[in-house]
């Protein structure tokens, strides 16, 4: 492990909202920092855009994990968590959007603190 770039990742959950999703996946990708494990946690969306996100993941770094029914939230981000590689976990939702260095800026901040 890299202390100076650990591993990262970013479980995203979503459900229904394909567009808000894609912006927030696209948030994900457009981050300063590029050492992520990103898992993305379909919570058995019946919109039939999801069925070609699969065609739209162009970046090795990502995992697309579909259940087999609606679970809600709290089992979405427990999939992701189990599923998860990183050292620190983010959670995004399909209804947020990050800026771009935000997971650099949380990282420093955990850097300078004494805890």
């Amino acid at each position: 492990m890299n202390k100076s770039q650990p591993l990262i990742s970013v479980v995203l959950t979503t459900y229904n909202r394909y567009e808000l999703f894609i912006q927030a996946y696209d948030s994900i990708l457009n981050q300063t920092y590029v050492n992520l494990d990103i898992i993305i946690v379909d919570d058995f969306s019946n919109e039939n855009e999801y069925s070609f996100f699969e065609n739209y993941i162009v970046d090795s770094r990502t995992r697309y994990i579909r259940h087999s029914q609606n679970f809600g939230l709290a089992k979405a981000r427990n999939t992701g968590i189990k599923s998860s590689n990183g050292l620190f976990i983010c959670f995004c939702d399909d209804d947020d959007i990050w800026l771009p260095n935000k997971i650099t800026s949380q990282l420093e901040a955990y850097k300078k603190s004494p805890a």
